[in-house]
């Protein structure tokens, strides 16, 4: 992949991501998950299992058991070589809308070194977490090509390092000769909205936290979905 058509700043880079980099993937998909509410979701899930979010999604990655990009669809911004950021752009599974690919669970759990009893226990709560089912609505694709996890580490925050890194995804989206790209963002997030708006994307659709509190019983303050068209 080529980025002529943008222009790197001095010292940055982008490139693929690979096996050798799930640590660091795993570091990105849990910072990317906190704002606003400065938790990650994967925490509630994994209660009781002894297992953090951080080795949990570092399974995943290795497994290839995510919804949301898995290793190759990963791209890693570089400061002098020094991976700072990275994020996913991936075609979504039209079977399940969800994070996890549960069809991939039992491998997850052979990796951790799970037990039946925790692996069903983690089962349970993940699909009382997105209401038993696979594509909720609130999560129904809006383009062919999807973007998330999107992150760069606290300590390199404020460079707009975050508008470069998407800028080379939309690079690689238009390579892929994708018709528009979509990405969702927790509402309240303000930085990671105003970062997306002033690339061009738009707001498609707004949930609400009463539709959460309503058709899951939790109390979250929705999400947005937006879209940018490449033509």
């Amino acid at each position: 992949m080529h980025f002529q058509e943008i222009v790197m700043p001095t010292g940055l880079s982008i490139r693929n991501a690979t096996n050798a980099d799930i640590s660091f993937l795993a570091r990105i998909e849990y910072e990317a998950s906190l704002p606003p509410l400065n938790r990650c979701f994967w925490e509630d899930m994994l209660h009781d299992t002894d297992t953090g979010a951080l080795p949990f999604i570092e399974a995943m990655l290795r497994v290839g058991g995510g919804n949301w990009g898995n290793v190759g669809d990963f791209w890693i911004l570089e400061d002098s070589g020094k991976p700072v950021g990275a994020a996913a752009g991936y075609t979504p599974n039209h079977e399940d809308y969800c994070p996890l690919r549960l069809s991939c669970l039992k491998k997850i759990a052979q990796d951790l070194g799970w037990s039946v009893e925790t692996t069903i226990a983690f089962s349970d709560r993940y699909e009382q977490y997105w209401g038993g089912n696979y594509q909720p609505v609130f999560l129904t694709p809006q383009a062919p090509w999807i973007i998330e996890n999107v992150a760069v580490l606290p300590e390199y925050r404020g460079r707009g390092l975050g508008k470069t890194l998407l800028q080379a995804l939309l690079a690689v989206g238009r390579s892929q000769q994708h018709s528009h790209v979509g990405i969702m963002v927790i509402n309240g997030n303000d930085v990671a909205r105003h970062t997306y708006e002033s690339l061009g994307f738009q707001p498609y659709e707004t949930f609400y936290a009463a539709y959460f509190r309503d058709r899951f019983q939790i109390e979250f303050p929705g999400v947005t979905k937006f879209g940018l068209c490449f033509n």
